[in-house]
């Protein structure tokens, strides 16, 4: 008898401790969520050469007017849109316009990378009028720009900081929340990347903005302590800590698959978002976007709130290694 309920009970616990954990789902609804006004998207080509953009427009139903979103990969993209594909599809199906410049066609082309940015800064700028003027076609979805939020992966943002920075020179939508995701110009001209503008001031004050760098990143290389996000964060004291945050992912492997937290941690290619990206990558950029265009879901984006430090929970209920959010610089795991 005793052998038959310690083999009964071993069944139920046994079963239960050798189940696997996973990661857990996309959240229903709120900031990264699947509750989506739009199910489908349309997506245009248009311009040549390094100076060629892609426009997605929101599809079923078809919005006569949305807010505008600019996402820049990072380097080595030469053609398509795979590298930010899940970001850019989640961030159109919850109702905004997105273009995306193509500013690079080779290595060195047009622009030596960190040796002189000017270049790609130029060839972005022309892809973003490009999908501007295309967008005020008939039967476009018009872009609300008083709405304009940018994006910039990598040396994709170390040009969307520039880009950022001189949108009054350039006649560029004026920014009202920024994300950029472990900006680096490749550290070939040393390190605390030089590509970036001396000042920063041209950034709006009232910006709402966020620099993630991952534990396992640029950062996280020898010598590159002060890159990335270090960098850009010093020359950004004239926005207030309340609009801003330098945050940091880090790895974490309590289950299957694991979350690592290399360099990209928010650049999915089609089919491979995994619960950094909608717990943290989409919840911080829906946020960040809603919080400067209506005030609302800041605690998902800014400070350090529960809202905001946390990813989710895996399938056995343990939290995902939370963010690590700072006001000033540097951060480090």
């Amino acid at each position: 008898m005793r052998a038959l309920l310690v083999a009964v009970l071993c069944l139920g616990l046994c079963s239960t401790a050798s189940a696997a954990v996973t990661q857990p789902r996309q959240q229903k609804s709120g900031p990264g969520g699947k509750a989506y006004a739009h199910r489908d998207w349309r997506v245009h080509k248009g311009g040549s050469g390094a100076e060629a953009f892609y426009v997605f427009e929101p599809a079923r139903p078809r919005p006569k007017r949305a807010p505008l979103a600019v996402v820049m990969h990072g380097y080595f993209e030469y053609s398509g849109y795979a590298q930010m594909y899940e970001l850019i599809r989640h961030t159109v199906r919850k109702g905004s316009v997105v273009i995306y410049p193509r500013w690079q066609t080779g290595d060195v082309e047009p622009c030596p990378g960190p040796f002189n940015v000017e270049p790609c800064v130029t060839s972005a700028v022309a892809g973003i009028r490009g999908g501007l003027k295309y967008l005020r076609g008939k039967g476009r979805v018009k872009p609300r720009l008083a709405r304009t939020s940018y994006f910039g992966f990598s040396f994709g943002g170390i040009i969307t900081t520039n880009l950022a920075n001189r949108h009054r020179a350039l006649g560029l939508p004026r920014p009202r929340a920024i994300f950029l995701e472990d900006p680096h110009d490749g550290g070939l001209a040393g390190a605390g990347e030089p590509a970036l503008d001396d000042s920063l001031a041209g950034i709006p004050a009232d910006v709402r903005l966020q620099c993630h760098s991952s534990a396992d990143g640029v950062t996280g290389e020898p010598g590159k302590e002060g890159s990335s996000c270090n960098a850009v964060f010093p020359k950004l004291g004239h926005i207030p800590a309340a609009n801003k945050d330098l945050v940091l992912t880090r790895a974490d492997a309590h289950g299957t698959p694991a979350l690592t937290a290399e360099h990209g941690v928010c650049a999915a290619p089609k089919g491979e978002a995994d619960a950094y990206d909608w717990g943290f990558c989409w919840k911080v950029w829906d946020a960040l976007r809603a919080c400067a265009y209506a005030r609302k879901d800041c605690r998902y984006a800014l400070g350090d709130t529960p809202q905001h430090r946390s990813n989710g929970r895996w399938s056995d209920g343990t939290p995902i290694a939370p963010l690590k959010i700072q006001d000033a610089a540097p951060i480090a795991p």
